[in-house]
């Protein structure tokens, strides 16, 4: 199970059909993801499952545009809710995920596709490289306050 975050949030689970994977473990599984009030995808194994795969490429190309200085990061995540409707933005998402955890990803899905758009871009790595890795650091595309501190 692919669990996304925050997972109390987020009713729908990618579930991922392994090559030994039998119909009975897929259906307990499916009736205890019910039980907690969870959809679940079934999809079939590979490399970032599906939601990682899609995702974090986008990001990655999210961060291209604004090391460009196409968009500022706030610009990006607003077009991608408002006319996409994507609920946090691309950036605000990598900040949830970890900028250290993307770049991880990213570096997986390229070893193991081939595919140059799961290259991390430079500004990623410059950040990642600064101790930026979003919300957990307090800082990332965005800044965090914590209880007892400012923005």
């Amino acid at each position: 199970t692919h669990f996304m975050n925050p997972p109390c949030l987020i009713g729908t689970v990618e579930v991922i059909r392994g090559t030994h994977t039998g119909e009975a473990t897929l259906d307990a599984l499916r009736a205890l993801l019910a039980e907690l009030g969870r959809q679940s995808v079934v999809v079939d194994d590979a490399p970032g499952f599906v939601t990682s795969r899609i995702l974090h490429p986008m990001i990655n190309d999210a961060v291209r545009v604004v090391a460009a200085g196409t968009a500022s990061a706030e610009s990006v995540d607003r077009l991608m809710q408002g006319c996409l409707g994507h609920p946090t933005g691309p950036l605000r998402t990598a900040d949830l995920i970890g900028l250290d955890n993307l770049v991880d990803s990213l570096w997986v899905l390229h070893s193991r596709t081939g595919d140059e758009g799961c290259r991390p871009c430079d500004l990623l790595l410059e950040m990642v490289r600064a101790g930026r890795l979003g919300r957990k650091s307090g800082r990332g595309f965005y800044t965090y306050a914590y209880e007892g501190e400012k923005a």
